[in-house]
């Protein structure tokens, strides 16, 4: 079972590119994030941004294992920053650091070396942060200066303003979920397929309610993960390991009543893919 890429539904024409959303061929963007926080912190959506990217044909990522939590809405290929290999890994890439993930947990000269290579290789790196001028001190004697400062040539880029762009330019607006509670461009674009149908749309408890979700929305691939993943014997608290998983990408609103909805639609249809595919193809009025 499979709804496809959630993104090919909006290209009307030819598919979107980076260059559309960001405005520029630099092979090298900063872009800030203000939902990113120290690791310490309770933090929530830490990748919230990364269906915007793999919409844009990047799908190779570089983040903390602290953040891969068991769950994904979207599929994309993570690369623990723990291990990967600047001189290695491969472009187009998308890395999702903090400031105090790089001077604190060892990504400075992850970020370095690969800011270096993009530029001589002109490999596209987009290099998401809490802050539009990342600090690499170790590389630099002045204080205070970053490597917007060192390298010139690179660009920077807010995210909730290519999100905004993604909205009007690519879902032409038809979201109905408000912008103030997520600027995750995945539940959007569920948002906009879910209202062509007639479905609920106005909220993200709203598309993952399986009883009226329509057949090609992209949240069947969400139960369809966990299926995926051999959890057919989920324990009575496993609705409380989802909704910590659901953290990563919701920036608020109730990750408990969204947990509910696809540990629901398992249980109806008995842990089992062929049970889920019938019940997603049924018409929502006799699910």
């Amino acid at each position: 079972m499979t709804t496809g890429h959630w993104y090919e539904r909006f290209d009307d024409s030819e598919p979107i590119q980076l260059v559309d959303i960001v405005h520029t061929r630099t092979p090298t963007i900063v872009v800030r994030d203000s939902q990113l926080q120290k690791r310490r912190k309770q933090a929530r959506a830490q990748l919230r941004s990364l269906p915007l990217f793999q919409s844009l044909g990047l799908n190779r990522v570089v983040h903390t294992d602290l953040w891969d939590n068991e769950y994904s809405p979207i599929d994309y290929e993570h690369i623990s920053s723990e291990d990967a290999d600047p001189e290695e890994v491969e472009f187009p890439l998308v890395h999702v650091v903090t400031q105090d993930g790089i001077l604190e947990y060892g990504e400075e000269d992850l970020v370095r070396r690969l800011i270096e290579r993009s530029l001589d290789e002109g490999g596209q790196y987009v290099l998401i942060t809490d802050t539009t001028a990342p600090q690499t001190p170790n590389y630099t004697k002045k204080p205070g200066r970053s490597v917007v400062d060192d390298f010139p040539a690179i660009a920077v880029r807010d995210y909730a303003s290519l999100a905004n762009s993604f909205g009007e330019d690519v879902l032409g607006g038809r979201s109905r979920i408000p912008v103030v509670d997520t600027r995750n461009v995945f539940f959007h674009a569920a948002s906009a397929i879910h209202d062509e149908a007639g479905a609920p749309a106005d909220s993200i408890e709203a598309v993952f309610d399986y009883t009226q979700a329509p057949t090609d929305s992209p949240v069947w691939d969400s139960a369809r993960y966990f299926l995926e993943h051999d959890l057919d014997n989920v324990l009575e608290d496993y609705a409380d390991h989802i909704r910590e998983a659901l953290r990563s990408w919701m920036e608020r609103g109730d990750t408990q009543r969204v947990a509910n909805h696809i540990l629901e639609v398992l249980r109806v249809c008995d842990y089992d893919a062929s049970t889920l595919e019938n019940y997603r193809q049924r018409d929502a009025k006799y699910r």
